[in-house]
């Protein structure tokens, strides 16, 4: 079974759910284009990079989800590395475009659907998500970050899919 990244979930809102990830460590690199684009050619570079296409060839476990995250003029994709991994020992990259680096984790809201993950759809479901946290005593603390649990063989129906938004408490509960 594909290791996931861990949370514990901390409140319940109206249709979603506010979550605590822990640090964690992601590959990650940034394209141009549209969501579907960017992501194709993102996914090729950091699916090689833990296939083996990295200085040490060493293969590293696939993880879910992949992480997508609109930016300035495209999108950063990224993997999370196992669980158990630490950032020194992650393989270095000949690929000047991938970056290694520490996620914070710390509080987030989640909405979970099924589908073919589209932009428009997560868009939808983003707008949506931050309407959930207009009266629930927390708030927005950054952008949405799209998550794909699924691999591209998982029946439409059947997939995962999450909008997560950084949030922070203004509250008390």
């Amino acid at each position: 079974m594909t290791e996931q990244l861990s949370y514990r979930v901390v409140a319940q809102l109206s249709g979603a759910e506010v979550r605590d990830y822990p640090e964690h460590l992601l590959v990650s690199t940034f394209d141009s284009g549209s969501m579907p684009d960017s992501g194709n050619q993102a996914f090729r570079r950091l699916a090689g990079y833990i296939f083996g296409s990295n200085l040490e060839g060493k293969q590293i476990a696939m993880t879910a989800p992949v992480l997508q995250k609109p930016v300035p003029g495209g999108y950063e994709t990224s993997f999370v590395m196992p669980g158990e991994m630490k950032l020194e020992a992650m393989p270095g990259t000949a690929d000047a475009t991938l970056s290694k680096h520490r996620a914070s984790g710390g509080l987030f809201a989640a909405v979970t659907f099924s589908g073919l993950g589209n932009d428009e759809l997560f868009e939808r479901k983003a707008k949506a998500l931050l309407s959930v946290l207009g009266n629930s005593g927390y708030e927005a603390a950054g952008g949405p970050v799209y998550a794909r649990y699924n691999g591209p063989w998982t029946p439409f129906f059947m997939r995962r899919n999450e909008v997560l938004v950084p949030v922070k408490r203004v509250v008390a509960p």
